[in-house]
């Protein structure tokens, strides 16, 4: 079992790719291993013959053998496994969601190679459908995509076009008569919270349960800050987010009011040295906060990368465990969805979280003058058993006075 973090110790092995006493290449999957937030697939480091020691559904401890690649003429008892190459496993790097791996493995589609049409060109479930149904359905393109879209299986859909090819319109009207029938024999639906879930339930509730949680709101002037990322991009003929903006921001006020960088422990406050800004991703399988280390030392273009890449890999189900935790603060957008202002919840054990909302034109007074600017609303939620109303209120001021700034951020 691999050690893929320092924190890791152990993990849950949850599917052989291959059969007890199967052959296997170098670099072919061998198994999948899940950790409480992420499941990541392993490849072979070796050629030979798979001997499984470990079952699925086992929790294993890290470094402990799971199953030993032989020669063709195995090993002797007693002998010791030397000749097997102690090569470093690595996680598998194709970019798909594990609902999509999972059904390509099922319906045998090799995903080398294809573009999907998920973030980052990710290979998602409705890419996998239109690969079934182009290769044995006989409809337009427009049928095509609009079944993708919603999930319609086209096998069952009859053609009233020319040689009985899917239209349009037959499309639309099964959309139709599914969803009446889903209306009309809709049971109830219970769920069970459990997996990430489940951690994210429990953590959110006990936050709120133990910490006396205020937030604080501020409508800031983003006209500088839109101005400087057109200006950046241009620069670098690249795309820099704006959360790359808001998490050097954060980073510089958290460095210039170490008081907000605290968090509870036994022992009593304990202020950290260190500035490590989580992000949260909202995945398949619900809520992950990769973390920035030392986000105050990296420059915005350097933040973006690194930001880019965790969001990759959260998506793709491929997070180690240490990149979702040691955290000391924490950013939420919520901009893309529309939304304007909200209350975020604290990560624990983090003493302060920053809620952002979406970036739009508004009536705003600069100055004497009432103008239509860009302007976005801050929301810093904070335990106020570690942190008291006016430094909050000070540590939020430094943030939106960096965001009407930027330039102070380059």
């Amino acid at each position: 079992m691999p050690k893929l973090g320092l924190i890791m110790t152990e993990a849950r092995l949850v599917e052989w790719y291959k059969q007890d006493g199967e052959r296997v290449e170098a670099g072919e999957l061998l198994f999948a291993l899940e950790s409480d937030k992420s499941t990541i697939d392993i490849e072979a480091p070796a050629a030979g013959i798979v001997q499984i020691l470990a079952s699925v559904g086992e929790t294993v401890p890290v470094m402990t053998p799971v199953a030993y690649i032989v020669g063709e003429a195995g090993v002797r008892p007693g002998e010791t496994r030397q000749s097997v190459p102690e090569t470093a496993v690595l996680p598998q790097t194709i970019r798909a969601t594990p609902k999509a791996r999972a059904l390509a493995r099922q319906q045998g589609i090799d995903l080398t190679g294809i573009r999907g049409s998920g973030v980052r060109e990710m290979v998602v479930m409705a890419d996998l459908d239109r690969i079934s149904q182009s290769v044995t359905i006989n409809a337009t393109p427009v049928a095509g995509k609009m079944a993708a879209d919603v999930g319609l299986d086209l096998a069952e859909v009859r053609g009233t076009g020319r040689n009985g090819r899917i239209t349009r319109e037959d499309v639309t009207h099964a959309i139709a008569a599914i969803v009446n029938q889903r209306q009309a024999t809709l049971p109830t639906k219970k769920l069970p919270l459990s997996g990430l879930r489940g951690v994210i339930a429990e953590r959110l509730s006990a936050s709120w349960r133990e910490r006396p949680q205020v937030t604080l709101t501020t409508e800031v002037d983003a006209t500088n800050l839109v101005s400087a990322r057109q200006q950046l991009n241009a620069e670098l003929a690249q795309k820099v987010s704006f959360n790359a903006f808001f998490v050097a921001a954060a980073a510089r006020a958290l460095r210039e009011q170490l008081h907000v960088n605290v968090q509870l422990t036994d022992t009593g406050l304990t202020q950290l040295p260190d500035i490590h800004i989580g992000i949260a991703v909202d995945t398949e399988r619900g809520l992950l906060v990769p973390v920035v280390r030392n986000a105050d030392t990296k420059s915005i273009v350097a933040l973006e990368a690194e930001m880019s890449e965790l969001a990759r890999r959260a998506l793709a189900g491929q997070s180690l465990p240490d990149e979702l935790t040691g955290g000391t603060f924490t950013i939420t957008n919520l901009g893309a969805f529309g939304i304007d202002a909200f209350t975020p919840l604290i990560n624990p054990p983090e003493t302060a979280v920053l809620g952002i909302g979406r970036i739009a034109k508004r009536p705003f007074v600069s100055g004497d003058q009432l103008a239509v600017r860009d302007t976005v609303v801050l929301s810093l939620s904070f335990d106020h058993r570690l942190l008291d109303g006016a430094p909050a209120a000070r540590f939020l001021q430094r943030i939106a006075q960096l965001i009407e700034r930027p330039i102070a951020l380059m």
